[in-house]
């Protein structure tokens, strides 16, 4: 049994006892590249080990309830310093992967860049087309097919060819995902990879609350110190 015995410490007690849970809460190792999927690995053994730990203090007979929650405490500061660390460990990954593709990606896009009077051409042609609703349609088609459009958009401000910053930063994705096809899903992965930061953030902000009972744990404050020397030396 938990020391805990609310419902919702309860249930992350139990979901995060087994691996299911502990996917759900924590990422599933199994669809991350190999050294996200490493940290999150270290992760979920951790939590489980802990997880076991906080329920069998109930069950430790050398601690007071006071004692047990200030075990419960302990365990909890430890998996919160785990959780940070991986969370620090997957945003550096991300980052790193995603700088590397979006390089990648930057050099294909701006391969046919160097034509600066062609790229002013084809911007004006754009330009021309901004109202024109039919052409707007095709537009994807087109970056996806002739990179030389892709370049002309991605080389110059958005206006210039008659488009939106949004509209223009979606027609590089389009373009991307066609012209480097391996670079672009390397930042698919590395974004779901950033993504599970929310994910552990917020299972990081469960710990505490189901580890132990701070009203009980504060206890601890009224502990005399029996090993100082005696008669004030």
């Amino acid at each position: 049994m938990p020391l805990v015995n609310t419902p919702r410490a309860k249930q992350f007690l139990s979901n995060m006892g087994i691996d299911a849970g502990r996917r759900a809460y924590l990422g599933n190792p199994a669809t991350l590249p190999a050294e996200p999927a490493t940290v999150v690995t270290k992760l979920h053994y951790v939590v489980a080990d802990a997880v076991n730990r906080v329920n069998n203090l109930e069950f430790d007979k050398t601690r007071t309830p006071t004692q047990q929650h200030d075990a419960g405490r302990q365990i909890a500061e430890a998996v919160d310093a785990e959780i940070t660390k991986a969370r620090a460990s997957l945003k550096r990954w991300s980052d790193r992967a995603t700088d590397a593709a979006m390089t990648e990606i930057e050099t294909v896009l701006a391969s046919e860049a160097g034509n600066s009077a062609l790229m002013s051409e084809l911007r004006s042609y754009l330009r021309s087309k901004a109202g024109d609703a039919e052409f707007q349609a095709k537009l994807r088609g087109l970056v996806e097919t002739d990179l030389r459009f892709a370049a002309a958009i991605g080389s110059a401000p958005a206006e210039l060819s008659g488009l939106s910053s949004d509209r223009a930063a979606q027609l590089r994705v389009y373009a991307a995902a066609k012209h480097a096809p391996e670079a672009s899903e390397r930042v698919q992965v590395a974004q779901e990879v950033a993504a599970l930061d929310a994910k552990l953030a917020s299972a990081q902000a469960e710990v505490a609350p189901a580890f132990y009972n701070a009203g009980v744990q504060e206890g601890m404050r009224t502990a005399v110190d029996v090993s100082a020397p005696l008669g004030g030396e």
